[in-house]
C-alpha cells in the first residue's frame, strides 16, 4: 500500500498515539507508614500503629495491638487515606502482650522511622515521662506510674483510637499502648476504675484513668522466639 506524504503523517500519528495508549499508567507511590500511623482494621476498627520496618527475613511488617482485630489476615487501611487501599494484613496477634504483626504490602506501603525516635528502649520505670502518639488523642505525655514485668501504666491521656500506639521515652520506643486500666496496687483502695474519669472528661480532672501499656523490646522478643512474623524486627 502507498501513502501519499500527508496520509503517512496520519497514519503515524495515529500508531504514535495507539503506543502511547498501550503504556500502562504510572503506579502509585507507596505511602510512608510509621509509628504514630493512623489505620483502620478489618475496616472498622480504628487503631494506631507502633513502629514499622523489616524483620528477619527482610519483609515490610507494622505493629499495632492485637484487640484491634480477632481474626489472621484482617486487612489494614490508612485511616487517613482511604484511597491508598489494603497496605497490608494481620499476619499474627498475641492477647497475653496484646500486639498483632501487620505484614505490610509493599507496593502500596513503605515502612518509615517515626521522626524523633531514634531506635528502642526498655520499659520505664517509675516517674519515668513518657510519651504517646494516637489516633484520637494526638502527642500526650504523663509520668509513669507503675511497672510490673512487660506491663506498665502511665498518665498519658489515651481514648479510643490510640491503642497501638506508640510509647516513647527520650527518644525511644519503649512500649505499645493497650488502653486505660487501673494498676493491681490500686485494687485495694476499691473499684477506682468506675471513679476516675477519662482524660478527655469535659471536668478535665487533674487525675485520670492510667493508660496501659507493654514493653515493645519484650513484645519483639516473643514474636522472635515464636519465630513469627515480625520476627528480629528492625525499625526502618
Amino acid at each position: 500500500m502507498r501513502f501519499t506524504g500527508l496520509a503517512r503523517v496520519a497514519v503515524t500519528a495515529v500508531m504514535a498515539g495507539a503506543t502511547a495508549l498501550a503504556v500502562p499508567a504510572a503506579a502509585q507511590a507507596a505511602v510512608p507508614v510509621g509509628g504514630g500511623t493512623p489505620i483502620l482494621v478489618g475496616g472498622v476498627a480504628g487503631c494506631t500503629l507502633t513502629a514499622a520496618g523489616y524483620d528477619a527475613t527482610g519483609a515490610s511488617v507494622a505493629f499495632t495491638a492485637a484487640h484491634c482485630s480477632d481474626r489472621i489476615n484482617s486487612p489494614v487501611i490508612l485511616r487517613d487515606d482511604k484511597r491508598a487501599g489494603v497496605i497490608g494484613t494481620v499476619a499474627t496477634r498475641n492477647e497475653i502482650l496484646d500486639y498483632s504483626v501487620i505484614r505490610l504490602d509493599p507496593r502500596v506501603a513503605v515502612p518509615v522511622r517515626q521522626p524523633g525516635v531514634t531506635g528502642t528502649g526498655p520499659a520505664p520505670e517509675f516517674g519515668d515521662v513518657v510519651c504517646k502518639d494516637g489516633l484520637a488523642t494526638g502527642h500526650t505525655c504523663g509520668i509513669t506510674w507503675q511497672r510490673e514485668g512487660a506491663k506498665f501504666w502511665s498518665q498519658a491521656c489515651a481514648g479510643y483510637g490510640d491503642s497501638g500506639g506508640p510509647i516513647i521515652r527520650e527518644g525511644r520506643l519503649v512500649g505499645l499502648l493497650s488502653g486505660g486500666h487501673i494498676p493491681p496496687v490500686a485494687g485495694s483502695v476499691g473499684g477506682l476504675g468506675a471513679v476516675l474519669p477519662s482524660c478527655l472528661h469535659p471536668a478535665q480532672a487533674p487525675f485520670f484513668l492510667p493508660a496501659l501499656a507493654y514493653s515493645f523490646e519484650t513484645i519483639v522478643a516473643d514474636a522472635t522466639d515464636r519465630n513469627w512474623p515480625g520476627a528480629g524486627f528492625r525499625m526502618a
